[in-house]
């Protein structure tokens, strides 16, 4: 990024015509990025006959000339990028066309800027406090972010302070967490945003629990039984509104979590809700919904009503419809675990 200064300089030698303070416009890179060179820009009021520059960096010199410069239009004069020499003197000639001179010579100090990526394979969304821990390569010092929610409607738009790199860097956000759908963030290296590298990414916090009438099994079984089926066609009907809703935004996902009560063996209890959230996974493909499925059986361990071993209790059978861009978060109880695509 090119951070424009106007520079207050005192005229080192004018001859013939003196030229004005304002005749040359300088501007120079204060944080270089990866791979950019520190230059010098120059713009000039008028028009010149003959600019020339010396630039004076790390015991070494580079040598500049032009003939026949329009006025209004940048030049850039870029040097040799160095890591160890963060400071230039530039020694300026200009002769305009109607014959004024000018002579200035200018300190440039910058600062070059580490490389800069985001890993979001470990993203953390506390959606409680609504923050977002990603990994970062270098330190960051500032987050924009803009949040959307359905129907690709804008919902907050801002800049915010944040501390950290490399490694974890918290990034808060605001809004009701029912109703974010999409976090597009850019991490930049400088405060000011006028330099430095920076990163861009999207992330999704978003996640709801579709509430539904549970399906009921006969013992020991994953069949769909056709009396449960209505049960089935009210959930797909809300599962076609959220796709509506949110499906232009991210990619909605949906979780489908099997449970079981304690009765019978733990590891039987496993297979056979892994089973019946397959059934219903299946169940709502083949009538219609589009959209990516997952599932998982969690036997026993996600108990509603606690219990102990063994006991017979009809509201731990059951199955839970989660839909978001990304898995289950830790905050809505459910573990994470390798959810099987249908």
């Amino acid at each position: 990024m090119t951070a424009r200064i106007l520079l207050s300089v005192a005229t080192l030698a004018c001859l013939a015509m003196p030229a004005r303070a304002s005749d040359l416009e300088l501007g120079t890179v204060t944080n270089p990025g990866p791979d950019e060179q520190p230059a010098l820009f120059v713009t000039p009021a008028r028009a010149v006959r003959e600019l020339e520059i010396l630039v004076e960096a790390g015991g070494r010199e580079w040598h500049f000339l032009e003939h026949g410069l329009p006025a209004g239009e940048r030049q850039r004069f870029a040097w040799d990028r160095d890591p160890a020499v963060t400071h230039a003197v530039a020694t300026i000639r200009a002769e305009f066309e109607d014959g004024a001179e000018e002579a200035l010579s200018v300190p440039l100090d910058y600062v070059y800027s580490e490389p800069l990526s985001v890993d979001l394979s470990n993203a953390v969304a506390d959606v409680d406090r609504r923050t977002l821990t990603v990994e970062v390569t270098a330190p960051v010092r500032r987050a924009d972010i803009v949040a959307t929610g359905a129907h690709n409607v804008v919902l907050d738009r801002r800049t915010v302070a944040v501390e950290g790199g490399p490694g974890p860097v918290k990034v808060p956000w605001v809004g009701d967490p029912a109703d974010v759908v999409l976090l597009d963030v850019t991490l930049r290296t400088d405060a000011s945003g006028e330099g430095g590298a920076w990163a861009r990414f999207t992330y999704s916090p978003w996640f709801l629990d579709i509430p539904h009438d549970d399906v009921e099994f006969e013992t020991d079984r994953a069949e769909i039984r056709p009396s449960e089926e209505p049960h089935l066609q009210r959930t797909l009907d809300q599962l076609h509104e959220v796709l509506d809703k949110y499906g232009d935004v991210v990619p909605v996902k949906l979780y489908i979590a099997g449970c079981t009560d304690t009765v019978g063996d733990r590891a039987h209890n496993r297979e056979l809700s892994l089973a019946r959230a397959r059934s219903i996974a299946t169940w709502l493909r083949t009538h219609g919904y589009d959209g990516p499925i997952y599932y998982w059986g969690f036997g026993e361990d996600l108990l509603a009503v606690p219990t102990a071993d063994g006991v017979d209790e009809p509201r731990n059978r059951r199955a839970l419809y989660m839909v978001g861009a990304n898995p289950p978060p830790p905050s809505s109880g459910i573990p994470a675990v390798p959810w099987r695509a249908l």
